[in-house]
């Protein structure tokens, strides 16, 4: 009897430690479905073009998806949805609203959940590095490529993550230290910051060249 009981405990100790491993799967399926969406429309729109016919979309799926970002060193990429709400940072990143638009000029911001249950998210954010390659793309196919360029940790309502800009910038922000700071990240388009880089080394040339004459 004693050991049936044993047996018993262990099998529920074993169900409840599966339980989030089963919504964290069950979350990125979902999230590879929405991705899987986007992609298949992007493919419907071009066989349009091309006098093609491919299947269409599931319309059960990533109502409201809006684009999907990538951060290959990070192996994260999720769909993004409009809005910042738990629905949506439950399914996947969320677009917050009064920012500028995916791949438009302004500053675009993006947060995502840090050590959520339900997938990593914005989890490994934080190991982001200045230089790292981050991708969006919109629900029209467009697609910009941009480079991290300054990282911060700051408080909750701090201004710098939704600051305006008159130019094209990416902000992409996660809860730090337990929910009480956030982690966030501005990113430029890759030209922007080639050419911020080559202006720096060309300075870096100059000043060489006047300290040996």
């Amino acid at each position: 009897m004693r050991s049936k009981k044993t047996v018993i405990l262990i099998l529920i100790g074993i169900a409840i430690a599966a339980v989030p491993f089963l919504l964290r799967l069950r979350g990125q399926q979902r999230a590879d479905q929405y991705i899987n969406q986007l992609e298949e429309e992007e493919d419907e729109e071009e066989s349009k073009e091309t006098g093609n016919r491919k299947k269409k979309a599931s319309p059960h799926l990533a109502e409201g998806a809006a684009g999907i970002v990538e951060i290959p060193d990070l192996k994260i990429k999720y769909p993004v949805f409009e809005g910042t709400g738990a629905v949506q940072l439950n399914e996947g990143i969320g677009h917050m609203e009064n920012t500028a638009p995916l791949c438009g000029t302004g500053n675009c911001v993006l947060a995502g959940h840090n050590g959520s249950r339900r997938g990593i998210y914005f989890t490994n954010l934080g190991s982001i590095r200045a230089g790292a390659e981050v991708t969006l793309t919109t629900k029209a196919g467009v697609t910009h490529s941009y480079t991290v360029e300054e990282m911060r940790v700051v408080n909750p309502y701090d201004g710098w993550v939704t600051e305006e800009s008159g130019t094209e910038v990416l902000t992409l922000f996660t809860c730090a230290d337990h929910g009480t700071r956030r982690f966030a990240c501005k990113c430029v388009p890759v030209r922007d910051y080639d050419s911020e880089r080559g202006d720096a080394d060309s300075e870096n040339d100059s000043s060489s060249k006047a300290v040996t004459k």
